[in-house]
């Protein structure tokens, strides 16, 4: 994704808000592309900001889901910059149910 104008802040570089709206969205693609529930609730999410990316600047935003267990998942998020340094970590939990509908079906 590339760092846009409605992306930053008065500094000019990647707002705090949408990079933990980033960690939120993609986290819970992550959870949806690896358990094909549908996602619960958030019940604790957190951002570490390491460094700013400047307008313009092209990162990476990469989540994994570390464990998907009965009534919880715990998700992590990297966002880098272009030369592959970290920009900042976030970390995702969701309320999941296995009792909730299979997407697709």
């Amino acid at each position: 994704m590339v760092v846009e104008e409605h992306h930053v802040n008065k500094m000019k570089t990647l707002h705090g808000g949408m990079t933990a709206t980033l960690v939120d969205s993609v986290s819970t693609m992550a959870l949806v592309c690896t358990e094909p529930y549908l996602p619960g609730v958030s019940v604790d999410l957190s951002v570490s900001y390491l460094r700013g990316a400047p307008l313009g600047e092209e990162i990476t935003i990469d989540a994994k889901a570390l464990k998907i267990g009965k009534n919880l998942s715990f998700l992590t998020v990297d966002v880098t910059d272009s030369k592959g340094k970290l920009i900042a970590q976030g970390k995702h939990t969701k309320f999941v149910s296995k009792d909730q509908p299979v997407i697709g079906e």
